[in-house]
């Protein structure tokens, strides 16, 4: 199996690898670097969905593309595969500003599978300058003296004091839409009257 993850983040790479960990131990994982085609912060569940969508179609396709290139005796019959996560913020109805993740995964035919979790109240301190126009990780990462948080604990490190990292975080939806994946077959097996 070939999974195309839509990142160089190693956040999102160790996501998925440990998203696959259990069921397909011998995947072979590629990091792409690929565009996700919507603001850096994504400020609405829509526009998350969105660039988690994007990075995947771009992923599948840049992916191809490597490896025609670098294995062109690829075995037709593997299965590949390409994700995209990504975060985002949105406003509730109260206006409280939520973190939420979401999930795509697009297989070789085209189909897609998408979760979407981890959804929890962002800190007002936090949330006040995200509203000024900021970013989570560069405004998690100054009150946390500079330390880049994107590319490790993420914000929700920060405010679990790691008894939650990004990585685990992330892998949970990532493990949720490739199960979605996995599963898709599943009425045929049920007994539907």
């Amino acid at each position: 199996m070939q999974i195309f993850v839509g990142s160089t983040n190693p956040v999102k790479i160790n996501a998925v690898t440990q998203a696959v960990a259990e069921t397909f131990p011998t995947a072979v994982i590629t990091s792409l670097d690929v565009p996700s085609g919507i603001a850096d912060q994504p400020r609405s569940d829509q526009e998350t969905r969105r660039g988690a969508y994007n990075r995947a179609v771009a992923a599948m396709h840049d992916g191809f593309d490597q490896l025609k290139l670098k294995q062109p005796k690829t075995n037709k019959n593997a299965e590949v595969l390409a994700i995209g996560l990504e975060g985002g913020v949105f406003e509730m109805p109260d206006s409280e500003l939520w973190s939420t993740v979401w999930a795509c995964v697009v297989d070789a035919q085209g189909n897609t599978f998408e979760s979407n979790g981890a959804r929890f109240k962002v800190p007002d301190t936090i949330a006040k300058a995200i509203r000024a126009g900021g970013e989570m990780g560069p405004v998690v990462s100054k009150l946390m003296g500079g330390k880049d948080i994107r590319r490790g604990q993420g914000a929700i490190g920060v405010i679990t004091n790691n008894f939650i990292d990004r990585t685990e975080e992330y892998s949970v939806i990532a493990k949720m839409a490739l199960g979605l994946w996995y599963g898709q077959d599943w009425q045929k097996n049920a007994s539907i009257s």
